[in-house]
């Protein structure tokens, strides 16, 4: 199985999952069924690249559709307004003339940069949320960065993307895209999920096909600047939120259950520990869901 990011054939499979149970994850959770979407496929495969450290799923055909989207797109949680990833951004694209943001969603980052004073061009695959983005006065085009890459190569002082690349089944093909488009000293800013956080723990439907199809942490966001004409001038962790607390309490003691040690948690000792960490502040010395990376065009 080659790598989708370095093209390594240094693979290995890591976990055998089966279908059903994510259906019923997703119609139980979201109300949708995603049946459709696995094409009669029983079982799906995490697979982990020796080389750049890259977490891969197959088969990759798995990427969900464009309806799956809209549908996602329905619930009310699914484009946040706000992300931390936002604030770390708006710092590092302060001085850039010219901005591609892809899959922009419905354009709340861009809402934020305009009001920065920055320019920002959206490109997103969601008709809804194009619609969504094109009644706030946002320039959001449907196209892929591909598409973009191709018509103007060298146009951007810095692409962003935030929560896209996990989703893209050929990472290597999108990143080669994005440094096509940025000049020499442009911008590349980039937000996944951190599998080096609690996320890992968690029973999460949307953390694999048809919705995310890579898994990202510190090591191979490092290793992206082996492949590709970019260096790092940053990495940074999301620091715990304080209304992800409850979510990282019970994602801990739920995996300590799965994995027959429930005898070390009880119950009424979750709400205990959540007060003393909001109390004492400690969740600023813990991990949150996300990792940010800003790189330089060579």
């Amino acid at each position: 199985m080659q790598c989708p990011l370095c093209h390594s054939p240094k693979t290995s499979k890591k976990k055998l999952i089966e279908v059903e149970p994510v259906v019923a994850l997703w119609r139980d959770y979201y109300g949708i069924d995603i049946k459709s979407e696995f094409r009669g496929v029983k079982q799906m495969e995490l697979w982990g690249c020796m080389d750049c450290f890259i977490g891969f799923f197959s088969p990759r055909w798995l990427a969900g559709s464009a309806q799956m989207y809209c549908q996602l797109g329905n619930c009310g949680f699914y484009y946040a307004a706000q992300k931390w990833e936002y604030d770390a951004a708006l710092e590092d694209l302060r001085s850039r003339q010219r901005i591609l943001e892809i899959g922009c969603g419905s354009g709340s980052f861009m809402v934020l940069a305009k009001a920065r004073g920055l320019f920002v061009e959206g490109l997103e695959q969601n008709g809804d949320a194009i619609s969504q983005a094109t009644k706030r006065g946002l320039p959001v085009i449907e196209a892929t960065a591909e598409d973009v890459a191709r018509q103007s190569p060298g146009m951007y002082d810095a692409v962003c993307s935030f929560q896209v690349l996990e989703h893209v089944v050929n990472p290597k093909e999108f990143l080669d895209a994005c440094c096509i488009l940025l000049r020499p000293g442009g911008l590349l800013v980039l937000g996944v999920p951190n599998q080096d956080s609690y996320v890992r723990h968690m029973v999460n439907p949307l953390d694999m096909p048809p919705h995310h199809m890579t898994r990202w942490t510190r090591r191979p966001l490092n290793r992206i600047q082996s492949y590709f004409p970019l260096k790092v001038i940053r990495i940074a962790c999301e620091p715990l939120p304080d209304n992800q607390i409850e979510l990282y309490v019970n994602t801990y003691t739920s995996f300590l259950r799965r994995r027959n040690l429930g005898f070390l948690v009880r119950p009424s000792i979750d709400s205990r520990i959540v007060h003393v960490m909001r109390r004492f502040r400690l969740s600023s010395f813990l991990r949150g869901q996300n990792i940010y990376v800003c790189y330089v065009r060579n």
